[in-house]
């Protein structure tokens, strides 16, 4: 039997009840690299054991000691990147919860199964108390959706709601993203208090289901939630991955400068703060928020 020290951690949130959390693991060095020594089917058990939004399996790559080998899973789903885990993850990197892994920071590089290297880093603002933790993402170029295809995503909404949902546009993600759709709603939808049937919205056809619209609030550019019933993920508290479309829509669509700072909010019920930005010659996007460690421990198995 092995034993392996865990932290649970908050991200996108300053508070122990807000944000997304993550259970970060730590395994052996090598155990993630090839041939891997810790199995899938054994990451998925640890996963459906924690029964958290989302498992981080962390490693010390064997051949760069720059790098650390990392996994996500939410029970059998294994997604290509998870922003709020990733998050999650270098707080605990940088603040050595981890003791088995060292201690990290400002610079974090992660890299997963398919070889994508995640850059992160932790920030000390001046005059703030807390730190911040920024992750680097490759920006999701979007589709626009044929309009008979907008009316029909505009009904399943509608229906999921109960009542008409007026919807302005949307968009699919391209390449690996492009079960990712993003369904902007006009002003006059309050996004925060919509109640929706999330098994409705099955109906779309995608996965993954971002609603979004811009706020009249001068400090908060928009907001946002993300549905996932197909995925076994009826709402997702914060969504980093989905943020990858959003920002450079909004972006482009407000007419912001290249690399400039927005604050936008998830408005799930936990909810989440982000501050964020797109580096439009790099084709990049920054998310960048704080992290609350909750709890932490060690499992034997």
């Amino acid at each position: 039997m092995s034993t392996y020290p865990y932290v649970i951690i908050n991200a996108f949130t300053r508070t122990s009840f807000g944000g997304n959390p993550a259970v970060i693991i730590a395994l052996p060095p090598n155990t993630l690299s090839q041939p891997q020594t810790f199995s899938e089917e054994t990451m998925i058990k640890t996963s459906l054991a924690f029964a958290q939004p989302m498992a981080v399996f962390l490693s010390l790559s064997p051949e760069d000691s720059t790098l650390l080998d990392v996994r996500f899973y939410l029970g059998t789903l294994a997604p290509l990147i998870c922003g709020h885990a990733t998050l999650a993850a270098v707080k605990a990197l940088c603040t050595n919860a981890l003791p088995s892994l060292g201690r990290w920071g400002p610079e974090v590089k992660l890299r997963t199964k398919e070889g994508l290297i995640i850059s992160a880093r932790s920030i000390t603002e001046s005059g703030s108390e807390e730190d911040k933790y920024e992750i680097t993402l490759p920006a999701t170029p979007v589709v626009t959706v044929p309009d008979v295809e907008i009316d029909r995503i505009a009904s399943v909404f509608s229906e999921a709601a109960g009542r008409n949902v007026q919807v302005e546009y949307a968009a699919r993600g391209e390449g690996k993203m492009g079960n990712y759709l993003m369904v902007v709603v006009g002003p006059d939808e309050n996004v925060g208090d919509m109640k929706l049937d999330c098994e409705v919205l099955r109906k779309t056809s995608y996965s993954i289901n971002i609603l979004t619209n811009v706020t009249p609030d001068a400090d908060q550019v928009f907001v946002s939630r993300m549905f996932a019933p197909a995925e076994g993920l009826p709402e997702d508290h914060v969504c980093g991955s989905a943020h990858t479309l959003l920002v450079p829509y909004w972006a482009t669509r407000l007419g912001k400068k290249n690399q400039e700072e927005m604050y936008v909010r998830q408005v799930s019920p936990r909810g989440g703060e982000l501050w964020v930005s797109w580096d439009q010659d790099r084709s990049l996007v920054r998310l960048k928020g704080h992290a609350k460690a909750f709890g932490k421990g060690d499992f034997t198995i």
